[in-house]
């Protein structure tokens, strides 16, 4: 397959090169704007590609394909699910985000495989308001991207998550959504919950590890119509600040919110957030939790987070 090697091509082309697949590219020479291929968008106007992060092996013999994406404009971007961002086969679509912040963001949902499509693609695609359009399979033909449950060095595992209304927790980037959506009035305040406990076994003889580790729950909108907006439950501590570049400016009418971050000092928990919406529609909240604060543990590694997400109803 030959492309016009674009910035978005770019990222294509290392999205697909190696074990996934190769893609051969060609330069012809600068494109309409009188841009070289590989000279720097110009801020507002680079990349936003999905990633494949990986894939997971299930107890029960199916796979999870685990994606995240990469925006390299400052800006936070927003993408209905819809012809503009899907993934296909059809059946796979729903989970992905439709609101993109800077920076990259790994394992934000997963496309659940069964056995018998062992050998299926599994394709998520983006096309950004300016027409460039950037895509990844989901595969697991290649070993060189299974990742695993097994503990780290010292013992880091994913926290566990469960919500009050089920029973069952989740673990990993496949993690758990609540089987009851929550409903809401717009402008009127909703608090989301969710629980947690650190199942990671380490060594106490270690000074580092005599005492817990905290466990820190991210709040944030993975879909939406309109902007969230956060307020501290009074069960929590005060919330930190927000990681760089997991906000941003621009988007519909201002910057859009960052996410509400809670620490629990004990490793285990329930983290409440009030959130508060401004437009009617159907929204995607995710909590995502980790164990950050061990040295072996992180989020390059793939190790160690689980996503919870609740679905919320604003009327």
């Amino acid at each position: 397959m030959q492309v016009r090697m674009t910035v978005g091509g770019v990222a294509l082309a290392l999205l697909l090169w190696g074990p996934l697949g190769t893609i051969e590219a060609q330069v012809t020479g600068p494109g309409p704007d009188g841009r070289w291929p590989l000279q720097p968008a110009s801020p507002g106007s680079r990349t936003l590609a999905p990633f494949l992060e990986g894939w997971y092996a299930n107890e029960d013999g199916s796979f999870s394909l685990s994606f995240g994406y990469n925006n390299l404009n400052q800006d936070t971007i927003y993408i209905p699910v819809g012809e503009g961002n899907f993934l296909e086969p059809a059946q796979f679509d729903g989970m992905q985000p439709t609101i993109f912040f800077p920076g990259k963001h790994r394992g934000v949902f997963t496309a659940e495989l069964p056995a018998e499509m062992q050998d299926t693609d599994v394709w998520w695609t983006i096309t950004r308001p300016n027409g460039d359009v950037t895509k990844v399979p989901g595969r697991v033909s290649s070993t060189a991207y299974q990742l695993d449950w097994y503990p780290r060095p010292h013992g880091s595992l994913p926290p566990r998550v469960s919500f009050d209304s089920q029973d069952g927790e989740g673990r990993g980037p496949p993690g758990l959504l609540a089987e009851r959506p929550l409903t809401a009035s717009m402008g009127s305040p909703l608090t989301l919950s969710v629980n947690t406990r650190d199942i990671s076994e380490r060594d106490r003889s270690d000074t580092r590890f005599a005492e817990n580790l905290s466990v820190r729950v991210t709040w944030e909108q993975l879909q939406g119509p309109g902007r969230v907006e956060y307020t501290r439950h009074e069960s929590n501590p005060l919330p930190e600040a927000a990681e760089g570049g997991r906000g941003g400016r621009g988007g519909r009418g201002g910057g859009a919110p960052r996410p509400q971050v809670i620490r629990l000092e004990e490793g285990y928990g329930t983290a409440q957030v009030i959130a508060t919406v401004t437009e009617p529609g159907e929204y995607l909240m995710r909590a995502r939790v980790d164990n950050f604060s061990a040295t072996d543990s992180n989020d390059g590694d793939q190790c160690c987070w689980t996503n919870g997400y609740v679905r919320v109803t604003v009327r």
